[in-house]
This record gives structure tokens, C-alpha cells and sequence, in this order.
């Protein structure tokens, strides 16, 4: 059960890891990045335990941790949780080598935008693309293998797995969208 008011089932951590993520992308100070990568990791993390109570599979535990330690994604999650929570993984040996600091490229979108349209007219347009684009503070996490994944990809790879797990097994969600996935906060109303 927890303790803070609002976060009470599986669909409040979800949502919770969407926020979390939103932070992660839109944000421009170096440290709050690394701040909001810890907190998402931590909650992604996290929705393995809400995910195995509210679907009473505590007896299967070990082998769903395993099935999700296959997926490289919640492997990031897992071991940068523990690496910061614990100072050092100790009860077993992580895939992550590092995350090192980084930059990244991202269009911000404006609630009063057609996000769609948008996003299509950057995909299809590189001139468009970079005329949009701005550059942000981000990291790189290194396997051990040497495979990079990028920290904006692994935000939307998380959150599509979680939200592809929650409507396979039939787990209430809120709806998640474009709208909750790119939009940022901040930024609400008009352009500059």
C-alpha cells in the first residue's frame, strides 16, 4: 500500500512514469535531467512490483522478472535504480556498463498544435526537422557489450512496453496518448 495520496494502483505508477518521462525530455537543466532519469528509472522499476501484486502473481515472480530482464529497456530501469538506490549492484551483475552525458535533438510541441501534423512534417521533412529542432541536455547508457541506447529512446521504449503489458493483461490504465506522451508542460499555450 502506499503512502502518498494519488498513487493507490498500477494505472497511478503508469501515469506517474509518463510524467516522469515528460521531465526527462523536456527538460534543459543538466542535472534535473540526470534528477528525472533516476525518478523514471525508479518507477519503471517500480510498476514490475505493482504489475506482479495487482495481477496476484507473487508465486511467479522470479520467472516474470526474468522474462522482463529480456527486455533491454528494463534492464536500463533496473540497473540504474539500483546503482543509485544501493551505491553498488552487489546480488547480481548488471548490463549496464555507464550513462554518460549527452546531448539530444527534440521538437517541442504546443498544446494548441496539431501534434500529429507536426510530427509528420518532421519526419518527412529533414530542412523542417532542423529548423524545429533544439538541443537539449540527455544521456547515453552503455552496456556492457558496448550497445548504446539513447535517453530519449529509452523513455519511449519503456513507457510503450509498460503500456502494451497493462492492455495485454488486462490491467486498468488512464489513456496515454500523443498528448500526454510529447507534450511539454512548460510550454502549454502559446509559442513563442
Amino acid at each position: 500500500m502506499s503512502f502518498i495520496s494519488g498513487i493507490n494502483e498500477p494505472k497511478d505508477m503508469l501515469l506517474k512514469l509518463v510524467r516522469e518521462g515528460n521531465r526527462v525530455n523536456f527538460e534543459q537543466n543538466a542535472e534535473d535531467v540526470m534528477d528525472h532519469f533516476f525518478n523514471f528509472s525508479v518507477t519503471a522499476h517500480a510498476l514490475r512490483d505493482w504489475c506482479i501484486n495487482y495481477l496476484s502473481q507473487h508465486q511467479n515472480k522470479k520467472q516474470l522478472n526474468k522474462i522482463w530482464d529480456n527486455e533491454k529497456h528494463l534492464v536500463i530501469a533496473k540497473d540504474i535504480a539500483n546503482s543509485v538506490k544501493h551505491f553498488k549492484i552487489t546480488m547480481y551483475t548488471p548490463d549496464v556498463k555507464e550513462a554518460s552525458s549527452s546531448t539530444a535533438q527534440s521538437i517541442t510541441f504546443f498544446s494548441n498544435e496539431n501534434i500529429e501534423e507536426k510530427m509528420e512534417k518532421a519526419q518527412k521533412s529533414k530542412e523542417y526537422r532542423e529548423s524545429q529542432t533544439q538541443e537539449s541536455p540527455s544521456f547515453i547508457v552503455t552496456f556492457t557489450d558496448g550497445e548504446t541506447e539513447k535517453l530519449t529512446d529509452y523513455v519511449l521504449k519503456t513507457i510503450k512496453f509498460w503500456v502494451d503489458y497493462f492492455d495485454r493483461n488486462s490491467i486498468p490504465r488512464y489513456t496515454i496518448d500523443q498528448n500526454n506522451i510529447f507534450l511539454n508542460r512548460h510550454f502549454w499555450g502559446v509559442p513563442k
